[in-house]
């Protein structure tokens, strides 16, 4: 019995899936659709593929993630250097006003609030600084401030961190109104598609009629061929899910879907996917700490029921790793046929 391996495809983020689908058509091209019983189903194929890349490639630079990459990178430098003062309270044994306040820093400040605050997920920074700003504000008053020097740095903190929120909330408006939304709807299709794919050469693989023997040898090498790119697939996602890199609730790496949506039995991997830097839990299309929405069932395995699932992935800070180059390549990692 030939059989597709099992992978939830559906997990992937939307520069991953759309990478895993260029070398799927790869593959395709090198063995002949012909041979394959493929020939009604690659122009579909084609055709939401290429709107697909031109969606996910072409539509993430967003005003609002230029806005927000500026003001994270503000409130990062600010927060570090408020910080940095409250850490010098040690040496100014012979100011009053910092003796004064020496164990509110020491005991509540400085312990509370850590030097890694600008590599969270950008969801939690937010919430922290925002927790931090209450705190000076309540511990040390306008007196404690000024005497630590760090009035004005204070009020550049709380402007660049309501930026920040309000260029995130804006992106994400943006993205359920418009790209993302039809990110998911091409994600479907792709997916369903991909399904068709894997239902006929399976099929074909395993037919035991004379007609087919051509077919038959042709989609047994294939089915080969997929499942490298699969391991593949399955390999990056697990690093990047064993990374921590979660992705934020606006498509950054993917809310999984556990629904039954493969030709087989789901291995079992699950979980979210993220960011980098400042990492947004939820965004994929951007690249580095945020990304994308995602949708649509898309396991594969060995002869089963299909059902569609949704699934929500990924972009960020950085520019995406997982982009594929012209000839199809993921990360740089051309899959062997």
């Amino acid at each position: 019995m030939f059989t597709i391996n099992s992978f939830s495809i559906s997990k992937l983020n939307n520069a991953e899936i759309t990478g895993f689908f260029i070398n799927v058509r790869k593959a395709i091209t090198m063995s002949d659709p012909t041979a394959l019983g493929l020939t009604e189903v690659v122009t579909p194929y084609d055709d939401t593929l290429q709107r697909l890349i031109d969606q996910v490639y072409t539509t993430t630079g967003s005003q609002y993630t230029a806005a927000m990459l500026a003001a994270d990178e503000k409130r990062d430098q600010t927060y570090k250097r408020i910080r940095l003062r409250l850490q010098m309270v040690d040496v100014a044994e012979d100011n009053a006003a910092i003796k004064a306040v020496k164990d509110i820093v020491k005991t509540h400040l400085l312990s509370k609030y850590g030097s890694k605050v600008p590599q969270l997920p950008y969801q939690e920074e937010t919430a922290i600084i925002e927790g931090f700003l209450y705190d000076l504000d309540d511990k040390l008053g306008d007196d404690g401030m000024n005497a630590l020097g760090i009035s004005e740095d204070y009020t550049a903190l709380e402007a660049a961190n309501n930026a920040f929120v309000a260029a995130y909330n804006a992106r994400s408006v943006e993205r359920a109104e418009g790209d993302t939304g039809l990110t998911v709807k091409l994600r479907g299709e792709m997916i369903s598609l991909y399904m068709q794919i894997c239902f006929i050469v399976q099929f074909l693989a395993n037919s035991v009629d004379a007609e087919n023997a051509e077919k038959a040898v042709a989609c047994q090498s294939f089915i080969g061929v997929l499942n490298v790119i699969l391991g593949d697939a399955k390999k990056r996602y697990n690093q990047r899910t064993s990374n921590g890199e979660e992705e934020d609730e606006e498509g950054g790496s993917g809310n999984n879907d556990d629904s039954s949506d493969e030709i087989g039995d789901d291995e079992g991997e699950g979980s979210n996917p993220s960011d980098g830097g400042s990492t947004d839990s939820g965004d994929s299309g951007d690249g580095g700490s945020n990304g994308g929405n995602s949708n649509g069932g898309g396991n594969t395995g060995g002869g089963g029921e299909q059902s569609s699932g949704g699934s929500n992935p990924s972009g960020g800070n950085t520019t995406d790793p997982n982009a594929p180059s012209e000839s199809g390549v993921v990360n740089g990692d051309e899959v062997s046929f």
